[in-house]
């Protein structure tokens, strides 16, 4: 009698390629210097499919509609990913200079607060060392 594999056995190989991916990703999103050198390989990737489209290999995919539409669906999706990451860095970048910011308005607040306390502190002492 032949045996039925479980549904976990055949789905673990995926999910853990699944998962080492999402954390595989993760880190390069959350990496800065990650994100910008994933950004520039896609960049030079894609801009190499595209030259490579259309000057090395423009009349074979003219030739043949279907590796047409697969190779040039591909730079597409390229185009859209770098698109993506960069608008991503942008808004990653925009939420770390406000958070600069705060922080920054913070202390010069403390330092305000510090030099009024002390100009009131020296101004009572001339105070009373004049009566």
């Amino acid at each position: 009698m032949a045996r039925v594999k479980e549904s976990n056995e055949i789905k673990t190989p995926v999910s853990r390629r699944a998962a080492i991916g999402l954390a595989f990703g993760t880190v390069v999103v959350r990496n800065q210097r990650l994100r910008r050198n994933a950004l520039f390989g896609l960049t030079l990737l894609t801009l190499l499919l595209v030259f490579g489209g259309a000057v090395i290999l423009g009349d074979g995919l003219m030739k043949k509609p279907v590796a047409f539409v697969i190779f040039w669906g591909i730079c597409f999706l390229l185009v859209g990913l770098v698109l993506l990451l960069a608008l991503y860095d942008l808004l990653a970048v925009r939420k770390e200079h406000r958070q600069r910011l705060r922080e920054l308005d913070r202390k010069v607040a403390e330092a305000a607060e510090l030099a009024k306390r002390e100009l009131a502190k020296k101004t009572e002492e001339e105070r009373l060392s004049g009566e």
